[in-house]
């Protein structure tokens, strides 16, 4: 009889310790990230999970990488995980839980926290002075070639035409000085043989 009511004893304590292990609810952390959850490329962040209990475990999850995971045990209520150096390919949502010594099992996931990590290195960077004063130079150097070049097509072509309009003025003047010395010697020509025409001693008219 005794041993009956000692184990009916004992089956009611652990069936009530099992009632008092699901009736503990443990509540849904908060995560946030510290300064600001839009890091430039190499920056830093914290990323603080806050829950209500104390002396839990805390792990920090990725949802695009279901290996990522990060465990902190913690003596007050929050956790922080520190992110260092951080890359574009970091970027993504995270998200927080804990578990208790007691139950052993995890939370549910807080909040998501969604993480962007700019590449915006070249905007904020002013290129090396060596570098800068190159590019000053060779695009100099480019824009005044171009313009001897311009300019030596320009005084070619003009040389060419001045060339050619003296070569039609000479050829002209050539022209019309031919046929006045063709006219001017006619004559003299025509005298000589009428001259050659005439027998000796007769006188002219």
């Amino acid at each position: 009889m005794i041993t009956e009511f000692l184990s009916l004893l004992c089956l009611g304590l652990s069936m009530g310790f099992e009632d008092e292990k699901k009736n503990e609810t443990l509540t849904k952390p908060y995560l946030s990230a510290l300064p600001s959850p839009v890091v430039e490329w190499g920056g830093n962040v914290t990323l603080r999970c806050q829950g209500h209990f104390q002396n839990v475990t805390f792990m920090l999850g990725k949802l695009q990488d279901s290996g990522y995971r990060e465990e902190q045990r913690s003596a007050g209520h929050t956790a922080e995980f520190f992110l260092t150096n951080l890359e574009p390919k970091d970027s993504g949502t995270y998200f927080c839980a804990y578990k208790t010594m007691a139950s052993q099992e995890w939370s549910e996931q807080s909040e998501h926290l969604q993480l962007e990590v700019t590449d915006d290195r070249g905007k904020h960077r002013a290129p090396p002075a060596g570098k800068a004063s190159g590019s000053v130079i060779a695009a100099t150097c480019s824009c005044l070639s171009i313009v001897i070049l311009f300019l030596s097509i320009f005084f070619i072509n003009r040389c060419t035409q001045d060339g050619s309009s003296h070569e039609e003025s000479t050829k002209r003047t050539s022209h019309s000085i031919v046929p006045q010395q063709e006219a001017s010697e006619s004559p003299e020509l025509e005298r000589i043989s009428v001259l050659a025409e005439r027998p000796p001693g007769s006188e002219p008219c």
